[in-house]
């Protein structure tokens, strides 16, 4: 039987969807979205494409066809469990999926307290739920323009830094034309200071600007003229950006403190390095929020050399000098306890951000990481223990891995290095900061210990952070795989090693496919993606009790989720429109359903009974149960890893038969999250169909929004600026668009257009005004509600029946407790 699709580039008759233009790399693409009419069960079809480019060009043979089989007819499917409350259990610490990480740092003032008012509702009956925040990045600075930058901290700089205004070459000799760098006074620096106490001739200087590096000496220090004389360096003068990418601001946002530039060439010490001067605000306002008022635990993720301590001054990279940056990471830990106490032993302290991908976020190689390693941690424990903390209670590790490549983790010689006695190609033997003779007296005692009692080796390593935007089932081996290679290398030292995973979800990249953001709009599959992830790594610590560590973090983009949007967030924020006049009136911010669901699921454990997993066709059914204090909490789930529609007509009746319960009456209350059921999933469907058909793209509308794209990627400022304003025309209708501002905004250099790009993604991502009856509606169905409630009595045996049907991708949490709890 054929189904025609698409003739003459139309759709076919009967057939709803879309054909746009998009672009890849620079490249143009067509994107095609197809709904076709029923199909048949339990059918294999198979789909071609026939096409010719403009040039004529075709598809490649391997590229024009493809299969897949439909699912079978919908039958009713009976699955039987059966557990003993009194079996062994799993003993999982602190809680599964726990808190969210963000692509920003100085950003929840502006952006996010509504969501933090939201999770701490969630914590008031749930407190180990979204208690956990890890920021983008701690030691990040705005040195030149990036895609992530999110209004960085800023922490440290140099006393001895200056910008330089121009090069003179002088025969073998440059002479530098310096004056101070801008926004040098909110480091305590004094301004206009005199050159000569900082700078000797015979220094080695480094002299940097967002693109290149140079390395020299001192040869002449000329205060009266500002100039410092160096030897001559290559590349030649001529070839540095010496100007700031655009003026500095004048002001401050009103919601992040400091001034900062991008851009502009500087010049610093190198050796011997300069003196740390600190800069506190953005750190203190972030953290402030998170832990001082909301009371998160935070990751505190050192994820490379800050500011003027890097190797050539430039973010990702190691440090230029390892006793400068343990003493330079010792005051801001130092700071950092000081200001939260007690509370920050129950924070995580994290090195790196994802360095096994290479020259995006470490520019070194792997020996170099592991000295790096060494010296932070070391000097994170030592400012514990300069206050009095016994620093053996303080969580420390990192390397917060990619892991792109599956379970293939580039791990081994990271951990062969932290073991005492495991060995791995390209694994430095020895505890660099141990070996440090610089470091005599102030050294960890933690680190003292156990490298004096291992001849030199090891390093402090209580986790590793795998970050995972996949499948569940490939998401769970990553993790399992991580802590597998773990006790391949070390049995003993690593028999306790967590792993973690601070950033994690299905995916967080924004495609065009609409099946992507109907995942996350509530119709079952992010919760239940969330229940299968943790229900296999569950199920591996049934099996040895030493893969029972870990927690794992939700990533979300900086800003609520926009409208019908198809971001990972746990919350959603509306613009509701109040009198009818079009206009937004207010906005307000509704949960989504992961919200409710993780806060139900920090209400299980610490011990844990994992339920067999049945699988139907592409379905997974199983489960997990707790108790405690008398009650005990009932986990069911099934989850279809491809169906992210939830487009499944499937269901299944679940048995569970429960024993070793006390005999009397038992209140059972039953919370489903599914396409009907603490949902507004079918609600928001029809609400944006409505906005889709408001919205939809004419031709014309269509050829604008190309003719921006490609005037956007030009370096034209007058086409960009237009481009930007037609655009920002079409709000929410230049939707599509997205995919390709993304990529632009990833390899931008210029931090004014950039600004001007995020301002504008914010914008079109944005969903219309809904009116106030459609916000109500909402709001309603965003509320968590029991789903069905009653009394059941256990038999004289300790036995109970329980019964409940699962819809495809929905999870059912169960919980009994007694009738007066």
């Amino acid at each position: 039987m054929e189904i025609a699709l698409v003739r003459n580039g139309q759709l076919a008759s009967g057939v709803r969807g879309w054909l746009r233009s998009g672009q890849t790399d620079g490249q143009p693409q067509l994107l095609v979205y197809l709904e076709p009419q029923a199909l048949h069960p339990l059918t294999r079809y198979t789909v071609q494409i026939m096409c010719r480019s403009h040039k004529g060009l075709e598809l490649l043979e391997a590229d024009r066809s493809w299969q897949f089989t439909t699912e079978a007819a919908s039958s009713e499917c009976r699955m039987e469990f059966a557990f003993d409350l009194h079996q062994p259990q799993v003993t999982w610490q602190r809680g599964l999926f726990t808190g969210y990480g963000t692509t920003g740092f100085c950003i929840s003032k502006a952006l996010r307290l509504a969501t933090y008012a939201q999770m701490a509702e969630v914590r008031r009956w749930s407190p180990h739920a979204w208690s956990v925040q890890r920021h983008f990045w701690l030691t990040g600075r705005e040195h030149q323009a990036t895609f992530l930058m999110g209004s960085l901290p800023n922490l440290v700089r140099e006393r001895e830094t200056r910008r330089v205004r121009r090069m003179q070459v002088e025969g073998d000799r440059v002479g530098l034309l310096l004056e101070d760098f801008f926004g040098q006074e909110q480091y305590g620096i004094q301004s206009h200071r005199p050159l000569a106490p900082d700078y000797h001739v015979g220094d080695e200087v480094l002299i940097y600007d967002p693109q290149r590096s140079a390395r020299t000496r001192v040869v002449e220090v000329d205060d009266a003229a500002r100039t410092l004389w160096v030897a001559a360096f290559q590349p030649a003068p001529t070839a540095w950006d010496l100007a700031y990418t655009q003026p500095p601001a004048a002001e401050a946002h009103p919601h992040t403190p400091g001034l900062f530039a991008s851009g502009g060439c500087h010049v610093c010490k190198f050796s011997p390095p300069g003196t740390a001067a600190y800069y506190w605000e953005r750190l203190d306002q972030e953290y402030d929020l998170a832990c001082g008022r909301f009371g998160q635990r935070l990751v505190v993720n050192f994820a490379d050399a800050p500011g003027d301590l890097a190797l050539d001054g430039r973010n990702w990279t190691t440090a230029k000098d390892y006793a400068q940056l343990h003493e330079v990471v010792r005051q801001i830990a130092g700071h950092i306890i000081d200001r939260y106490g007690e509370s920050s032993l129950d924070f995580v302290w994290s090195v790196f951000n994802e360095p096994d991908l290479g020259r995006l976020f470490w520019r070194a190689d792997w020996e170099e990481l592991q000295r790096f390693y060494d010296y932070t941690t070391d000097a994170v424990l030592r400012a514990f223990e300069d206050r009095g903390y016994d620093s053996q209670r303080v969580f420390i590790g990192g390397l917060e891995l990619g892991g792109i490549f599956g379970t293939n983790l580039r791990l081994r010689e990271f951990l062969a290095h932290c073991s005492p006695a495991g060995e791995a190609a390209g694994a430095i033997e020895h505890n660099a900061a141990y070996a440090d003779t610089r470091l005599a007296g102030r050294r960890s005692q933690r680190v003292e210990a156990l490298c004096r009692a291992t001849n030199g080796r090891g390093a402090p390593c209580d986790f590793v952070s795998i970050h995972a935007y996949n499948r569940s089932k490939l998401m769970a081996d990553k993790l399992i795989r991580a802590k597998q290679m773990a006790l391949e290398v070390d049995p003993e030292y690593f028999a306790t090693l967590w792993v973690n995973s601070h950033e994690s979800c299905p995916g967080w990249d924004l495609p065009p496919d609409p099946a992507y953001a109907d995942s996350y709009l509530g119709n079952g599959y992010f919760p239940t993606w969330c229940a299968d992830v943790a229900r296999r790594r569950l199920a591996r610590a049934a099996e040895d009790p030493r893969y029972a560590n870990g927690e794992m973090l939700l990533t979300f983009w900086a800003w609520p989720n926009p409208g019908l949007g198809g971001g990972c967030d746990c919350v959603r924020e509306f613009r509701v429109d109040d009198d009818g006049d079009g206009r937004p009136d207010r906005t307000e911010t509704l949960p989504m359903p992961i919200l409710h669901f993780l806060g139900l699921l920090g209400q299980f454990g610490p011990q844990y009974l994992v339920l067999p997993e049945h699988q139907q066709g592409g379905h997974v059914v199983s489960g997990f149960a707790s108790q405690g204090d008398g009650v005990v909490r009932l986990l069911l789930y099934s989850h279809h890893m491809f169906d992210t529609q939830s487009r499944s007509s499937a269901a299944f009746t679940a048995v569970v038969r429960l024993a070793g319960l006390l005999p009397g009456a038992r209140r059972v209350r039953i919370y489903r999250f599914d396409r009907q059921n603490n949902s507004y999933y079918e609600l928001a469907c029809a609400l944006r169909a409505e906005q889709d058909a408001a919205a939809e793209l004419s031709r014309q509308d269509e050829q604008q929004i190309e003719a921006a794209l490609t005037n956007l990627a030009s370096g034209d400022v007058d086409a960009r600026a237009a481009a930007l304003m037609q655009l920002h025309r079409l709000g929410p209708r230049a939707r599509g668009a997205l995919p390709r501002l993304l990529g632009l905004a990833a390899t931008q250099q210029d931090p004014a257009f950039l600004a001007e790009l995020l301002e504008l993604m914010r914008s079109i991502s944005g969903s219309a005004p809904i009116t106030k009856a459609q916000y109500d509606a909402l709001a309603a169905r965003a509320r968590l509600q029991i789903s069905e409630e009653w009394q059941q009595v256990v038999a004289p045996d300790g036995t109970l029946c329980l019964e409940t049907v699962l819809p495809g991708n929905a999870a059912c949490l169960l919980v009994l407790d007694t009738p007066t709890q």
